[in-house]
């Protein structure tokens, strides 16, 4: 029998599609960062500064002005791991889909307030992000198509809903 015979395999599908589409999507981020050198850190500063002069969002301003682009060096290594290890990879492959689907939610939050009143970007898009992120963790999307299914049929009840 086919997953999309039923209802509820139709809705598990159409939610691993949405986890591997939400992983590919930081991947491809990750791959045009890396390839305008936007993870080196005078990339990454100049690139963090025209957020924090566009947002309209104050308090984001400050920390991008104050926190972020003095640390650039580190905040730019953060952003590369982060996308690439603690996000992309993990939601295309379905590993640990809840805490990745998470870690993705808290960093499209912020990044969604900086690019709030920056010329060329709607807010709307980070709102879609966040809502299928949550989506995808709290349903524990990985579990069709992914690894996950593998890690559940081997521990069915994990201590922490890390699968």
């Amino acid at each position: 029998m086919t997953i999309l015979a039923s209802a509820d395999g139709r809705r598990r599908a159409a939610l691993a599609a949405a986890r591997i589409f939400m992983g590919l999507l930081f991947l491809s981020v990750w791959a045009y960062n890396l390839q305008h050198h936007l993870y080196s850190t005078s990339g990454y500063a100049a690139f963090v500064g025209i957020f924090a002069r566009d947002t309209s969002t104050p308090l984001v301003a400050s920390v991008l002005n104050h926190v972020v682009i003095p640390n650039a060096a580190f905040f730019s290594k953060l952003q590369m791991v982060t996308e690439l290890a603690l996000i992309g990879v993990p939601l295309t492959i379905g590993l640990f889909t809840p805490v990745s689907g998470l870690i993705g939610v808290s960093f499209a939050i912020p990044l969604g307030l900086a690019a709030n009143g920056k010329p060329g970007e709607w807010s709307g898009t980070y709102l879609m992000i966040v809502l299928l992120l949550v989506m995808v963790a709290l349903t524990q999307a990985g579990r069709t198509w992914g690894i996950d299914a593998w890690l559940v049929r081997r521990r069915p009840r994990p201590r922490l809903p890390v699968y």
